[in-house]
């Protein structure tokens, strides 16, 4: 096996993405060197399986990675799906039991004093119970999703269950990492609409970084972001305004079937039905454009890291514990500037 030969370093050709090196970078460390072989093709951006020097590519890999392991990313949205399902749904009915039962106290009793306020009090807990295991829930989901789509990235079996255990090890992380970023958008909030949604573009990446990186997340993230500001937004703004497009599209078709349901229904039973069917079809709506962002947020982080320093795709799969011997496919897709020697 020809051993790793980067060749003779070139002064005025820059070695690091988003520009286009004549040799690809030296192997992550843990990929040894002799089982390598140099490409003959010059290497560039286009050839990595997650990073890319322009729009264009960035958006081709996100859905390169969509269409080569949806039945995965499928399947881990369908676990979550469930687990909200099994989680709002109840919250879901009794809360608009409880804000029927309410309305009719209101206008059946004269005085204030004489409504019952004990089952507000009590949705109110079973609320926020029930947020916390939606969060959750949510953050094990996210960051599965990353290895997920790291693992079809670069090659490597794409595996539910691995990707929920990586996810179960790093989410106390991502959710202390969150926690900590709430503050921040608080002080967004209070500023004006727009620091929102420059804070949002900052921390879209945050779930990839936890999971790939671990440490100094929120830091990170701004210094992701800003070094290179037009990669930055234009990625961001792409995959916000298609999550914004979606919720209001799967919101308003939501209450729009309890509304159906509720006049078609009478008493209880259309309330119930309505509920249920609206969480339902708004958990559906979100979980299928979860499975064409996730992969979006992550073509986007790996780009970014590219541009701030000398990364390949199979740096951050080892960094998520995907090694050299669970590729099974190389190249996942196209050429890249490594040859994985024979099996």
């Amino acid at each position: 096996m020809t051993q790793w030969n980067p060749g003779p370093a070139d002064p005025n050709q820059p070695q690091q993405y988003p520009q286009y090196p004549q040799y690809p970078p030296p192997p992550p460390e843990g990929y040894p060197a002799e089982g390598y072989t140099v490409a003959p093709q010059v290497f560039t951006p286009t050839e990595d399986p997650l990073i890319s020097a322009d729009f264009g590519g960035w958006w081709n890999k996100g859905i390169t990675i969509v269409k080569r392991g949806w039945k995965p990313l499928v399947a881990l949205q369908a676990v979550g799906l469930i687990l909200t399902i099994l989680v709002e749904a109840p919250i879901a009915v009794y809360s608009a039991l409880v804000s029927d039962d309410f309305n009719q106290q209101f206008a059946n009793q004269t005085t204030p004093e004489s409504v019952d306020f004990g089952p507000v009090i009590g949705l109110v807990g079973f609320g926020l119970g029930a947020i916390l295991l939606s969060v959750v829930v949510a953050a094990v989901v996210t960051l599965a999703t990353v290895h997920i789509g790291v693992s079809v990235a670069v090659g490597a079996p794409a595996r539910v269950g691995d990707a929920i255990g990586m996810a179960v090890r790093r989410i106390l992380p991502l959710i202390g990492w969150q926690l900590l970023a709430i503050p921040i958008y608080i002080a967004a909030v209070c500023l004006c609409v727009l620091p929102v949604f420059y804070i949002a573009a900052v921390f879209l990446v945050l779930p990839v970084v936890v999971a790939v990186e671990r440490t100094n997340a929120i830091s990170r993230c701004f210094s992701l972001f800003h070094n290179d500001l037009g990669a930055s937004a234009s990625r961001a703004a792409t995959i916000i305004g298609i999550t914004i497009g979606a919720s209001v599209l799967g919101g308003a078709i939501g209450s729009g079937i309890d509304v159906a349901m509720r006049s078609t229904t009478p008493g209880n039973n259309g309330v119930i039905v309505g509920s249920v069917a609206s969480t339902l079809v708004t958990a559906v709506i979100g979980g299928a454009i979860a499975v064409f962002v996730a992969p979006l947020t992550l073509a986007a982080y790996a780009d970014l890291r590219a541009r701030r320093e000398p990364t390949h795709g199979l740096t951050i799969a080892q960094e998520l514990g995907i090694t050299p011997s669970m590729i099974t496919q190389w190249p996942p897709s196209n050429p890249t500037g490594y040859a994985m020697p024979p099996a």
